[in-house]
């Protein structure tokens, strides 16, 4: 059984969080996957004009029909366990609660735009959309399960609360 390293524990807004050891090896093929689809399925189905994905950002993505427009920024991410259609009985999706540093930074600098957190399935045919407000307002508590160390906290969003997509 592979031992998961604890890096920190961190408290933020009275919240203690476990995170595990970043697996940066994991992160690269994932998060450039998932930000190509992404790429490619705003390009076929929105009216932005500017698509940036930028390492040095907080969000993956960045779009915008105009400059006077609000712009449209996406945290994306692959769901490895989600195979196939939804499992009905899995009714809430869950966010990493590390992701608050992005929430805290859009609601401070980036008011005026919108944030979608995208959650793609494992083969990125398909991806669950949640409105940034959704996460920030979403209940926090821990998970614990064979792949998550003990104490390690997510936001909980209801599927109620987002809406599915074909990607492919």
């Amino acid at each position: 059984m592979d031992t998961v390293k604890i890096t920190r524990l961190q408290e933020r807004d009275n919240v203690m969080t476990v995170k595990k050891k970043f697996d940066k090896a994991l992160y690269d093929v994932a998060d450039k996957k998932a930000k190509e689809v992404m790429i490619n399925w705003l390009k076929s189905n929105t009216k932005s004009t500017e698509i940036t994905m930028k390492e040095d950002t907080y969000f993956d993505i960045t779009c915008s029909i105009s400059p006077e427009l609000p712009r449209q920024l996406y945290e994306v991410e692959i769901k490895y366990s989600w195979k196939g259609d939804w499992p009905k009985t899995w009714r809430e999706i869950r966010i990493p609660y590390r992701k608050k540093r992005l929430l805290d930074k859009w609601k401070k600098d980036y008011y005026n735009d919108t944030l979608t957190f995208v959650v793609l399935r494992e083969d990125c045919k398909q991806a669950w959309f949640f409105d940034g407000d959704m996460v920030l307002n979403s209940e926090v508590k821990e998970v614990s399960n064979r792949n998550i160390r003990k104490g390690e906290m997510f936001f909980h969003l209801k599927t109620t609360d987002g809406y599915i997509v074909d990607i492919d």
